[in-house]
Parts: C-alpha cells; structure tokens; sequence
C-alpha cells in the first residue's frame, strides 16, 4: 500500500516538473480590437441581477427561463440544479443551441443553502476551453485565469467585490487584472493573416494543406510538406514543455475546476488537455501542428493537422483536422471527451 505521504511526494515532483519545464509568459493587455469585439450584455446582466443573482435561493431556483436579443447575440437566462448547488446561466445562441462553451457566456454558481454566490465563470473562447473564474473571499476577488484548458494564473488577489466584475462591462474586468494575466494568449490578433486562409484551406486535395495532411497519415512525407512551403531543411520539432504546471480535468463545463498536474511525459508526450495553450503560445510563430493522439484506454489513435488562428473578430480558435477520416472535428468537445489522452505534438512552420 502507497502511504498518503508518499503520494503527496510524487505530487509535489510532477508539480515541480511541469515548473522546471513550463513556457514563460508575461502579463500583457489584450489585443484593442479583440477586447472591442468581445461579447459582452451588461444590460441583460443588469436586468436580472435581482431575479435570480442575488434573489433568495428558492425565489432564483423558481426562475422561469428567458431570451433576450442583445447586439452581442440571442441570450438565454436559465437555471440549473446540482446537489446544493445551482448556476445561473447567461448563454449565447450559437447555431440554434445555446452551449456552455462560447465566449462571452458567464456561468454563476450559487449555494442552495445560504444563497451565496460561490463563483462566477467568465468564458473567453468559442472552444470553452478558455476562461476566468472569480471566487470571492471577505472584500477581495480571486481571479483564476485558464487558456485552452491549461490554469496559467491561479489565485490572482484583487481588491475589489466580486459583484462590481459582474455589473461592469467586461472591459472593467480586463483593466483590473490586465497587469497580472496575459490576455493575448485568449484575446489578440497575435498569429498572421495567412495563418486563417491555412487553416481554412484543410481538407483540400491539392497544395500545402494536403500535403500536411498526407505527412500526418506518414510522417516520411514530413520532406514534401516542407517543399512546398519553401521550408525545406527545417526539422519538426516535438513540444515538451506545458504553459502552466496544472490543467483542467474537464469534469464540469459549468465548473473551472478541479485540476490536476499537468507534464510532458517520455512515453506519452503532452496530456491532450495541455496542448491548446502550447498552440496558443505558438501563435505568433505562424506554425502548425500534427498530433498523433493516444487515447490510454483502447480507443483509436487520432491522426491529426492542428493551426491556431486568429478570428477575425479577435480571439481565437484552433482548426483540427483528421487526416485519415479527412474531416474537421470540434476541438474543444474533442478535447473535454478524452480527459486521459495524450498528445505527441510536432511543431512546424505554415505558409506565410
């Protein structure tokens, strides 16, 4: 039998492993015109603040859902039930459904018991692997900052009440913590123009993309690829180190947490979870990405071509690709599906 002491031991080292190996960041101020674009509707937040934010715990769990069409999108306002726990959900419509993930949707989690708000989730990507989440504590908010699903700022301290974040544009919330998170990892036009046509442009039979896609099925053609971008000589290079030491374990869309260590590993590469914000990170490189991902639990081994891009409206996204069923797949549910994957990731340069 394991002792608790030398479990935590073994947790301590994958911590200080995943540290020693990390990608450093540095705070800086989102993109302009990506923190413009942002969906934000502080008049629909403003409307039901006391119907179900701050109304007792069994008037807001009697809330009867509502829509309202806003500049930023249709919003849905609905409530959930969990144990002892309910949300309120403020959702934009997106292809008819009204997902969890996409940016700009704000998840509050409130006790049943004594009526607090427990924790408000901000979602800052269209994939909803990107997000703040505020936890109050006394008169003081604590901001906890995940980009594709990897907790890159834990337990950033500011002074103000958790309620001002929620009754102020999402600008405020920006400004007030623009000097402790990096924001253009989630909210900048970082990658170049030609990285959107690229990734756009997968799943053609002819030119870079097919043959990025034929070096995914085998990795001998990597040489062709490279040719035809005018990159010949160039080695692709396998990422190792993780953004941050911790990830999130996707157990609840409307959760943040929990978290668990995140590193690369000799035998499987990169926990899948991990690998967004190592794209991410990437962006402005202009590169590109196969992934060979392996499941650990008997489910068949994707073969992938992966380009993080920006949106035009700012923000971003990641195109994925299957080579071998030769279609896109959802990103984000794919990731979330496979908490236990890995990932081998290659880093190549696009097309400029």
């Amino acid at each position: 039998m394991v002792r608790p002491s030398a479990l935590r031991a073994r947790y301590i080292a994958c911590i200080a492993l995943a540290l020693a190996s990390a990608l450093p960041l540095a705070a800086q101020a989102a993109d302009p015109t990506a923190l413009q674009a942002f969906p934000d509707f502080l008049n629909v937040r403003s409307e039901f603040l006391s119907a179900v934010v701050t109304a007792p715990a069994a008037t807001a769990l009697n809330f009867r859902t509502a829509f309202r069409d806003t500049p930023a999108g249709r919003i849905r306002v609905s409530v959930e039930r969990q144990g002892q726990s309910f949300y309120v959900l403020f959702l934009r419509e997106r292809d008819g459904a009204y997902p969890y993930a996409g940016s700009g949707n704000i998840i509050v989690k409130r006790s049943a018991a004594n009526n607090f708000i427990q924790q408000i989730k901000w979602i800052l990507s269209d994939d909803g692997l990107s997000w703040v989440s505020l936890t109050p504590r006394n008169e003081q908010t604590l901001v906890d900052y995940v980009v594709g699903g990897s907790l890159v700022r834990s337990g950033l301290v500011v002074r103000n009440l958790l309620y001002y974040f929620f009754m102020q544009p999402f600008r405020y919330l920006h400004d007030m913590t623009r000097s402790g998170l990096d924001w253009r990892l989630t909210l900048g036009p970082v990658a170049p123009a030609s990285q959107a046509a690229f990734a756009q442009a997968l799943g053609s039979p002819t030119g870079p993309a097919a043959a990025l896609a034929r070096a995914a099925i085998n990795f001998a053609a990597i040489d062709a690829y490279l040719s035809s971008i005018g990159a010949s000589g160039v080695l692709p290079e396998e990422e190792r180190a993780v953004v941050a030491a911790q990830q999130s374990q996707f157990a609840d869309e409307r959760e943040s947490g929990p978290y668990r260590a995140s590193a690369w590993s000799a035998e499987r590469g990169l926990p899948l979870g991990a690998s967004s914000a190592v794209m991410l990170s990437r962006m402005a490189e202009g590169a590109a990405f196969i992934g060979f991902v392996d499941s650990a639990d008997g489910r068949y081994p994707y073969k992938l071509v992966l380009v993080p891009y920006s949106q035009e409206r700012g923000g971003y996204a990641i195109a994925a690709y299957d080579a071998e069923a030769k279609r896109f797949m959802n990103w984000g549910d794919f990731v979330r599906s496979r908490p236990e994957a890995s990932i081998r990731l290659f880093r190549l340069p696009a097309p400029r």
